[in-house]
């Protein structure tokens, strides 16, 4: 399966004889999925429709679908006035006028914006083709917002993959250095003990050394940690051709998790110098790689 981005940006047009949908969609990163939509008000009812399409469609980011709505020209609310309820109003302003022995007339716009003057009248348009229409409308603006999540998810998985590659190939100097650390520490051990033993002028207890050393190797071990280090980074290989049906920004992150964890781990048992830059360059590389799976969707 491919590797989708969470930020992109879809736009789409269609018409039909009751009218035409423009919408535009688009995305950005967030941990779960959170779609909007933005509809004419006389269309909030297609407002669960449209948000049960984009869940369909997407797994994770936070998505704005911004929907407009030209209906028909024989479609298009009319206004109309009732005129018995307006010259009622008149006469009875007139007669509360003289009442009041006021000399001032009430003006036709105060008139018009009184309770039933002004009657808002549309054609009946049947729902489901309203619906329908909308939907395909937005449906193509997807299709638009999700190849450009995937052409921008190609771009991150070949980033993440370099990076990867870079991991693997410090983590094979680590493991050959690895034996040499312990041989290092064996001779410097034994130089300074010979160097005391000159000076104290004792004899050196080279069981007691050789023990030292077999305690150092133990604690300075990290055949596990590199072990757990290759399985981590294959298995972040092969996140990449997990099945769509799951975010794979997900587990992603949580490898990256346990790729640092091992990788601190390595840092504070093993004490060499060039072990110990090796790792500082590992664990920014994952750093970088974290960033970049952020958007991963």
């Amino acid at each position: 399966m491919p590797t989708y981005s969470m930020t992109g940006f879809g736009r789409a047009e269609d018409s039909r004889e009751i009218g035409a949908f423009a919408v535009e969609a688009k995305s950005v990163n967030h941990r779960f999925l959170e779609p909007r939509v933005h509809l004419p008000r006389e269309l909030s009812w297609l407002e669960l429709p449209l948000t049960r399409l984009i869940k369909e469609r997407l797994i994770r980011g936070k998505v704005d679908a911004s929907i407009r709505w030209t209906p028909a020209p024989e479609y298009q609310p009319r206004a109309s006035f009732n005129r018995a309820i307006l010259a009622d109003y008149e006469r009875q302003t007139a007669d509360l006028a003289e009442f009041l022995e006021r000399e001032e007339a009430v003006s036709l716009e105060y008139l018009l914006q009184l309770p039933g003057v002004a009657e808002a009248a549309s054609p009946i348009m049947e729902e489901e083709a309203v619906q329908d229409l909308a939907i395909s409308a937005l449906n193509q603006a997807l299709d638009a917002l999700i190849e450009e999540r995937r052409r921008e998810g190609e771009a991150l998985e070949k980033e993440i993959r370099l990076r990867l590659s870079n991991l693997e190939e410090m983590r094979t100097s680590i493991e050959s250095r690895r034996e040499e650390v312990v041989e290092t520490y064996r001779q410097r051990l034994r130089k300074k003990a010979e160097e005391w033993a000159q000076t104290a002028s004792v004899e050196i207890d080279a069981g007691r050394l050789e023990s030292e050393i077999l305690l150092y190797a133990e604690r300075s071990d990290i055949t596990e940690e590199l072990v757990r280090l290759d399985t981590h980074i294959d298995a972040f290989v092969q996140a990449f051709d997990a099945s769509g049906e799951a975010a794979q920004g997900r587990s992603m992150e949580f490898l990256a998790q346990e790729l640092l964890r091992e990788t601190n781990t390595i840092g504070s048992k093993a004490r060499d110098t060039s072990i110990a830059t090796l790792v500082l360059t590992m664990k920014n590389e994952i750093e970088k790689i974290r960033e970049q799976i952020l958007n991963v969707e």
